[in-house]
């Protein structure tokens, strides 16, 4: 089993293209694991949430004090780049494998345009969050890494 494979370059040196595609199986199989280990943890150790009679979680008090009336959706640019980019991941994907398992079609010219798509994407990402969003709430704060203590030591 090849883990990396090479191609010679126009200066005839021995270069790594790529990971060999017999990992492809082994990306595959470890999913598959993770969702069988899930299942077990969400079965046996996870606890169970407790549940309204009109089926929504149970919150605490001072919890349900600090939601507001309406909460804020994502605006419509977020929303947009998100379409674009999954549309664009997708359609990489798809590009990269089905020649690989033998779909003939003209792939290359989708999928660069689909990487030019994903890259332009990601470049509006970074000038939207930055300069139009509230950049600094993506830093932890203090009651961030409570949250997070707590949630560890309930894990264990």
């Amino acid at each position: 089993m090849n883990l990396i494979e090479w191609a010679q370059s126009p200066w005839g040196q021995q270069i790594p293209i790529h990971i060999g595609w017999s990992l492809l199986w082994v990306s595959a199989i470890g999913g598959l694991l993770f969702l069988i280990g899930h299942a077990v943890y969400v079965r046996y150790w996870a606890k169970p949430v407790a549940v309204h009679s009109d089926g929504a979680a149970a919150t605490t008090s001072g919890a349900a004090a600090h939601v507001p009336e309406r909460v804020a959706r994502h605006s419509l640019g977020a929303r947009l780049f998100h379409l674009i980019m999954s549309i664009a991941m997708f359609a990489l994907l798809i590009t990269a494998f089905l020649p690989k398992v033998g779909v003939r079609f003209a792939w290359v010219t989708y999928h660069w345009i689909a990487g030019v798509v994903l890259t332009i994407s990601i470049v509006y990402h970074i000038f939207h969050a930055t300069f139009w969003l509230d950049f600094w709430s993506i830093w932890p704060d203090k009651e961030d890494r409570e949250d997070a203590s707590r949630r560890v030591k309930r894990f264990f």
